[in-house]
């Protein structure tokens, strides 16, 4: 037994609304949550990359200083090595925070696609039953789905191209935050080890 015609067009309503509110509700959140986002890594990876170029600055300094001594320097390999981690701890950190947005971009476009292909199924499967005037015979009911469902469709196909985008910017993004942070703490490493050897 089945429900009512008023129930099936109350309960037909209901998705329609819901589905409304929902998009609205992301389309809300992408914004806010997304700038915070890159705000805060944007912030952390560029000190580092400022950490990177100003240690290399301040060890080429140090370096001076030793040479002015006389000595004769030990382990310069181990410097030069360290200036290298750092100046990978500086390339891969701008790189993080430009991976940052392109993964945050496809991320939300997928999501939002996604929710308004969504929105185009459930207005052509519950418009019908509300009892909307114009949309009594089949025929007329297919004129109107036929739209939304293509715009369904469309909407599927732009979600997979930026779901596609999204997965391979966030292995880059996580890989270029793992090779900046392991930079800076091997670059540091090998700046103390030299440091303390020619002291």
């Amino acid at each position: 037994m089945g429900l009512p015609p008023d129930a099936v067009r109350h309960f037909a309503k209901q998705h329609v609304e819901a589905i409304e509110k929902h998009l609205f509700a992301v389309e809300d959140n992408m914004y806010k949550e997304s700038a915070e986002d890159r705000h805060a890594f944007e912030k952390f990876y560029n000190n580092l990359a400022l950490f990177s170029g100003g240690t290399i600055a301040l060890s080429i300094t140090y370096l001076g200083y030793l040479k002015s001594l006389g000595k004769p320097l030990l382990h310069p390999r181990l410097l030069t090595a360290s200036w290298a981690s750092l100046f990978i701890c500086l390339v891969g950190s701008l790189l993080y925070v430009l991976l940052t947005l392109y993964y945050s971009h496809h991320f939300r476009e997928r999501e939002y696609n996604d929710v308004k292909r969504r929105k185009y199924e459930i207005e052509a499967e519950e418009t019908p039953k509300i009892g909307v005037v114009n949309l009594r015979t089949p025929q007329e009911i297919a004129e109107f789905q036929k739209p939304r469902l293509e715009a369904a469709r469309n909407c599927a196909a732009i979600a997979e191209k930026h779901k596609t985008l999204q997965d391979r910017y966030l292995i880059l993004w996580r890989w270029c935050g793992r090779v900046a942070q392991l930079g800076f703490a091997s670059g540091i490493g090998m700046l103390l080890w030299f440091a303390i050897s020619n002291s």
